[in-house]
């Protein structure tokens, strides 16, 4: 009986370290995805530049895709859906967004401060903001480009890093061990809520099945002692902002090249 019991006992211990193992596996296969993610959206993220750039980079042969706009369409805050959009109103001009082979994403906009000479019916004012993005467009219709700019589209295969981190983490949270210090719906609005993925790094280190912890035992009422879901959402909430002032003092020490306005605001 007691060899039964011990054999029994080295079963359990066997198969615990083994999916301990797994599960070590994937928290690092986690934070790896999430470094080229990161990493990746920092480096694709638009930034701005000068008319003057963008004839440089089309007569250089930097450029491979480009779009005209009216102006962008919302601001992303390097959340797990981090394409920031544009407004597009049927003509070119007058912002220019334009991506490098380099996978650099840069955006200009025309006739802001064109001082240029401007002959009544040069250009027809239903396709063009103006005779500067009308002269540039014709540069561009010569130079056989893509005529369309590809979002915030990553080096493949980095583009689908977003969803697959999504969809890793969902997986973890829902069909894996009971979280011990806070509930799912707390970790959700966590993981979903605080900008850059944060909240990916603090659960990695501080929740299951990441985390030998056990959960706390209930209060003297039954209280369940973990943290809910209002809790998760009003971190999230904080953490935007803190992180949108610091951005925006980061932006204005190191500039937007380092601090892009999409890695927050």
């Amino acid at each position: 009986m007691t060899g039964d019991v011990a054999r029994q006992r080295s079963t359990h211990e066997a198969g615990f370290r083994r999916w301990s193992t797994w599960w070590q596996v994937l928290r690092v296969v986690l934070l790896v995805l999430w470094i080229c993610w990161a990493a990746s959206s920092w480096w694709s993220a638009p930034r701005q530049a000068s008319t003057a750039r963008a004839r440089a980079d089309l007569s250089a042969g930097r450029m491979v895709s480009y779009q005209w706009a009216a102006g962008w369409d919302n601001t992303a805050d390097w959340s797990w859906a981090e394409d920031r959009g544009l407004w597009l109103s049927g003509r070119a001009g007058p912002l220019f967004v334009w991506r490098t082979g380099d996978w650099r994403v840069h955006y200009a906009e025309f006739d802001r401060d064109f001082t240029g000479p401007t002959e009544p019916g040069s250009f027809d004012a239903t396709q063009y903001s103006g005779a500067e993005a009308a002269a540039f467009d014709q540069l561009l219709q010569s130079a056989e480009l893509d005529r369309r700019w590809q979002g915030m589209d990553s080096p493949p295969p980095l583009g689908n890093l977003a969803a697959l981190l999504m969809l890793g983490l969902l997986t973890v949270l829902v069909l894996g061990p009971a979280p011990a210090r806070g509930t799912r719906w707390f970790w959700f609005w966590v993981l979903t809520g605080v900008p850059f993925g944060l909240g990916l790094i603090w659960w990695l280190g501080r929740e299951r099945p990441w985390h030998p912890a056990e959960p706390a035992p209930p209060t003297a009422v039954g209280r369940d002692p973990r943290d809910r879901w209002y809790a998760g959402l009003l971190i999230g909430i904080a953490t935007s902002i803190a992180a949108s002032l610091l951005l925006y003092g980061l932006r204005q020490v190191f500039g937007e090249w380092y601090v892009p306005h999409d890695a927050g605001s």
